[in-house]
């Protein structure tokens, strides 16, 4: 018989999932669901709290695409990481947290550490649940993913019971689910599009705002493309650095303040930029319009 622990499930899961990194404070009844990631090939990092552990996970998640993972204990373990969870969710970070929690049968027993993390984590994250059955942990575990990368990108919580941990189950009787394509791309109406160029071709002075939206969405050859085939100033915003490089020619960011006072429109960027470059080939006039330079 090939058995498999709930422990093994959320590990190779998170596995299957492109989740390669997990960050966490290991505790009961977490170890082994630690111990069982790192075999299964995923970075496992100690850390010294639960909110720089999720604040890690997070921005492994906005860095590589795929969310970090946040290893937690009950009680106390989770509510620390509650700050981390609000932040990637109001900054569209992907982070999966996983929090370790009392024995199913020991549910409103007043069992150690018991709390109410499912109930709170649905103010902080896109997706919140305990899987029912071990059974159920694969499907769980994809779909909390996959919304933590699907629209806005989020945090998202997995409870797992203390006895659910060590517990075993049959690898036959456990379906095995695919990891989950990549998000889709999302595209504004073209008539959008259209009155955003409107917009842009009537003002005098303005300026484009690189956000991290664009980073997020790795928008660097469209960027690069619409502010040199217009002569646009631009202006990175503190997360938006690196998709344009600081010493472009069109980089006003010494001027940060100035720029942003004197502009009569301002155009922020974001993943759906490509858009933009589509329907700026429409309009072919609109090249070169504004490649009178950048003046003092």
């Amino acid at each position: 018989m090939d058995e498999v622990t709930g422990a093994q499930l959320i590990a190779e899961s998170l596995k299957t999932q492109k989740v390669e990194y997990m960050f966490g404070i290991v505790g009961v009844p977490v170890i082994e669901v630690a111990m069982a990631a790192q075999a299964a090939g995923i970075k496992y990092v100690g850390m010294r709290n639960e909110q720089a552990a999720c604040y890690a996970a997070s921005a492994v998640g906005y860095i590589t695409g795929r969310p970090g993972a946040c290893l937690v204990v009950s009680g106390p373990g989770l509510i620390h990481a509650l700050g981390g969870m609000a932040n990637a969710n109001m900054n569209c970070w992907p982070v999966i947290v996983i929090g370790g929690s009392s024995d199913r049968n020991q549910e409103t027993a007043g069992a150690f550490q018991e709390f109410p993390q499912v109930e709170a984590c649905r103010l902080y994250s896109k997706f919140s649940a305990r899987p029912s059955s071990l059974e159920a942990i694969p499907s769980v575990i994809e779909k909390a993913v996959r919304t933590s990368i699907y629209g806005r990108p989020g945090a998202v919580y997995v409870d797992i019971a203390g006895d659910m941990v060590n517990a075993k189950v049959e690898r036959n009787e456990v379906r095995e689910l695919s990891c989950c394509p990549p998000p889709p791309v999302s595209l504004a109406a073209s008539a959008a599009v259209e009155r955003a160029v409107s917009v842009l071709k009537a003002a005098k002075t303005p300026l484009v705002i690189i956000g991290k939206g664009a980073a997020y969405g790795r928008a660097e050859a469209a960027m690069r493309e619409f502010v040199e085939g217009t002569g646009l100033p631009f202006l990175p915003t503190p997360m938006g650095k690196g998709v344009l490089p600081d010493d472009h020619p069109n980089c006003v960011a010494a001027a940060r303040s100035r720029s942003a006072t004197s502009s009569d429109l301002i155009r922020l960027q974001n993943q759906t930029f490509n858009n933009i470059i589509s329907v700026f080939n429409y309009f072919p006039q609109f090249h070169g319009e504004y490649s009178r330079g950048i003046t003092s």
